[in-house]
């Protein structure tokens, strides 16, 4: 459905729903991980795993990771590898997670023909399980959403990179979209930050031994001679 990448930034959007550019890194990874390893076989009544619903109305399609029945209600569940934000009143869901169970909401109000009127959010990095409640802003909000989704899908501009460069350093995409470079070429005096690795630690190895050699690997620094080291990169 994309609506989720669609807030976090159109221009990853585009990439991914548009032009079919997929690229996964360690988050990516970690995140597909949590969903094998989540409990699909528990026996819970009034539970469904996995439920994937396309709508001919909306037009889009959406796959929720858990509806349960309780009360005689629905509730669509959403897993987050990441942790909540923290609010006010406490852990509380982030803006594109909130508008994408919403959207789940509607995908699940059409199927059902019932009113859909909360779903839930577990972040499994903080250990919170929030509550949205499905009201009229967020419905509005998610609407536009798709609307938004639709009117990108038909373009053949790529939207700009983000105004946030701090989104660009945790996007498995950035080195696809080169949104420091962009901003090189298109912001005058524009000073770059380092996305690839976001931290240098610019250490230095010294390496003493006529029989010393070292040899490098995408993840370590390794040294043999009278004894081997493993140093991490």
């Amino acid at each position: 459905m994309g609506i989720h990448s669609l807030l976090y930034c159109e221009r990853l959007f585009y990439l991914e729903e548009v032009e079919g550019i997929l690229v996964a890194d360690d988050r990516v990874y970690a995140g597909r991980t949590l969903h094998e390893e989540l409990e699909p076989n528990e026996d819970f009544s009034g539970r469904i795993e996995s439920f994937h619903y396309t709508s001919e109305k909306l037009e889009v399609s959406g796959k929720v990771d858990r509806i349960q029945k309780r009360d005689g209600d629905w509730i669509p569940y959403e897993h987050k590898r990441g942790r909540a934000r923290i609010g006010t009143n406490g852990p509380e869901a982030w803006e594109s997670d909130q508008c994408q169970v919403t959207v789940y909401a509607l995908l699940l109000e059409e199927a059902t023909g019932r009113n859909i009127s909360e779903g839930k959010i577990r972040y499994h990095g903080s250990k919170d399980l929030v509550k949205i409640e499905i009201d009229e802003e967020l419905r509005s909000k998610a609407l536009k959403a798709i609307d938004r989704a639709k009117e990108l899908s038909t373009s053949t501009n790529r939207p700009p990179v983000a105004q946030n460069e701090n989104l660009c350093k945790n996007c498995s995409l950035a080195p696809v979209c080169l949104p420091e470079e962009t901003r090189v070429i298109t912001e005058n005096e524009y000073e770059p930050i380092r996305l690839f690795p976001e931290k240098r630690e610019k250490t230095t190895l010294h390496v003493f031994g006529h029989d010393s050699r070292t040899k490098t690997t995408s993840e370590s620094c390794q040294n043999y001679g009278g004894f081997r080291r493993k140093n991490p990169i």
